[in-house]
């Protein structure tokens, strides 16, 4: 097993479908056991001879699939085989995969690229850096710039023909629309984000479609919004009218309704409207779906839409019995969040610089004494202030990586101290040897490193891969992890995974020539000459001596 956090990017669904495959030569029966938008899981009938990394092809017409798919695991039963298989594109029908579930794996993620959806002759596009959505574009006439502004009021009619010939001689719209004064520059700046949600938006009214996601570079003239999957979300489910949608998405009427215990779900930037915060509040793990509809002071379809959209954003979930929880979580949710400024970001650098000192209790800032209900409430406290997902748009990429260690941190720690178990455990190591349980973490990833080396060196580079990956679990601030990890994903010929990890290391130390000439080589082996031959120049600029990308040059 790998401890690499994008394994399984994106969730996985439940579905059996028949089909043949073809291998070498011979053909077996098999049928899918789970499936995403990046994989299946597929069960065969008989023992095909299959090995790790082999491409096999796949053809499944119950769901519109004919692709290439990569094994990356392989478990005997009996004298059947199930097979873990990686899609060599990401793509599906939209009919399969929820929309709301595509964007919250996204930018939970560090993927970049482009997120491609068509129905018929409309075309839309989500570009991607980091996870996070930065811009989307359309071939639909009501998604254009002007339409968007007509609709809402911010021209006129007059204004709208004046636009059309003006563009016809080639002039920039937004420069138009300023030189004109129809829009102010901070008018405008609003606009072409107002346009790209509302073509985000309208992807939720999609029932049917084909969705793929391209990864790659984004166009170095793309646009860089911040746009927050949460909120887009929960906007686009409410926007929807139709009963019968809400047919297909709801749980049954007597699922019991939480919170969800992971505070990745809980604090997420969406602001409420006052109705959606008192349905919020009626939450308690105890009531069924149809008795908040009863409670509720709105209609049943107004509550619906409310309660389906909290749960595609997986604020809330479905439990099986209901569970009472601590109903102060939806004071913590009310409470505005932390201001992203100076203070805030000195606070971060603070806290990063001295987390592995700190034991659980200090990170907490709680007392060894305790009890259950106070940790928890000091625990989403401080979860929802330095939550990664409600601070997404913050541009220093660093900071960003260290709110993540932090909360990581902040969730190993609560894991813990609400475990009765495992923190009486925890207590007693105290005692022996005052803290350091993550300045233990950082030996034991110091020893599977060097542990993984030894198999690199010795040529058995899956072991290599794995151990690398382990390293990471343990101390995930480390670029040269990320690195060796890349370095034996590219002798196990797994490029893509490769190109991920040493862009990673990359991210610790950008200039590193060492990491940009083996990132130049992985590109070769991808296909994209274009990108190598960049990478090689960048990497001599910082060191003209360079054997590794002067080799690459030579390559390509």
């Amino acid at each position: 097993m790998e401890f690499i956090r994008d394994r399984r990017l994106f969730k996985r669904y439940r579905h059996k479908a028949d089909f043949y495959i073809i291998i070498e030569g011979d053909s077996f029966k098999a049928s899918t056991i789970d499936f995403s938008l990046s994989g299946l899981c597929i069960f065969i009938e008989g023992i095909p001879p299959l090995k790790m990394n082999s491409v096999i092809d796949l053809k499944i017409e119950d769901m519109d699939l004919d692709i290439q798919a990569r094994v990356v695991w392989l478990q005997k039963t009996d004298s059947n085989l199930i097979v873990g298989l990686e899609k060599m594109s990401f793509s599906g029908l939209l009919r399969f995969y929820k929309l709301p579930d595509i964007l919250l794996d996204m930018q939970r993620s560090d993927i970049t690229g482009v997120l491609e959806f068509i129905n018929g002759p409309i075309h839309k596009r989500i570009y991607i850096k980091n996870g996070t959505m930065v811009f989307a574009t359309s071939n639909q006439e009501e998604d254009r710039f002007e339409e968007i502004l007509l609709r809402n009021g911010k021209i006129t009619s007059d204004h709208y023909y004046q636009i059309g010939i003006l563009k016809k001689e080639g002039k920039s719209l937004g420069k138009v629309l300023v030189e004109l004064g129809y829009l102010n520059p901070k008018e405008l700046i609003w606009a072409v984000k107002h346009q790209a949600e509302e073509i985000i938006l309208s992807l939720f009214r999609w029932e049917d479609g084909k969705v793929s996601f391209i990864e790659g570079s984004l166009p170095a003239e793309a646009i860089t919004l911040k746009l927050s999957a949460a909120s887009l979300i929960y906007r686009g489910i409410k926007r929807i009218n139709i009963s019968e949608y809400f047919k297909n998405i709801c749980p049954t009427m007597d699922s019991i309704l939480s919170y969800s215990i992971d505070p990745l779900n809980l604090f997420q930037d969406i602001k409420f409207p006052e109705a959606d915060m008192n349905i919020l509040s009626l939450i308690d793990g105890s009531l069924t779906f149809k008795e908040v509809l009863s409670i509720s002071p709105y209609s049943n379809f107004q509550t619906t839409k409310i309660l389906c959209a909290l749960l595609s954003t997986r604020m809330i979930e479905t439990k099986g019995e209901g569970i009472l929880e601590d109903r102060s979580i939806v004071e913590i949710i009310k409470e505005p969040g932390s201001e992203v400024n100076s203070a805030f970001v000195k606070k971060v650098e603070d806290l990063y610089s001295k987390y592995q000192s700190l034991d659980y209790y200090a990170i907490l800032g709680i007392d060894m004494k305790a009890n259950l209900s106070q940790i928890r409430k000091v625990y989403y406290k401080t979860a929802k202030e330095f939550h990664p997902d409600k601070h997404f748009y913050i541009e220093s990429e660093t900071i960003r990586n260290k709110l993540s260690v932090i909360f990581s941190y902040i969730s190993e720690a609560y894991k813990t101290l609400s475990d009765p178990e495992e923190r009486k455990k925890y207590d007693q190591s105290l005692q022996v040897s005052p803290p350091k349980k993550k300045s233990n973490n950082i030996d034991t990833a110091k020893l599977k490193f060097q542990e993984g080396k030894t198999a690199f060196r010795k040529g058995v580079y899956q072991d290599a891969a794995e151990l690398f990956g382990q390293a990471i679990y343990f101390d995930s601030s480390v670029p040269n992890y990320y690195f060796y990890l890349g370095l034996s994903y590219n002798k196990l010929k797994r490029f893509r995974d490769a190109e991920k990890a040493i862009s990673k290391a990359l991210k610790f130390d950008p200039s590193n020539s060492d990491y940009l000439a083996e990132l130049g080589h992985t590109y070769i082996d991808l296909g994209f000459k274009l990108r190598a031959k960049a990478t090689f120049e960048k990497t001599i600029k910082y060191d003209p001596s360079n054997k590794r990308a002067v080799e690459g040059l030579n390559r390509i």
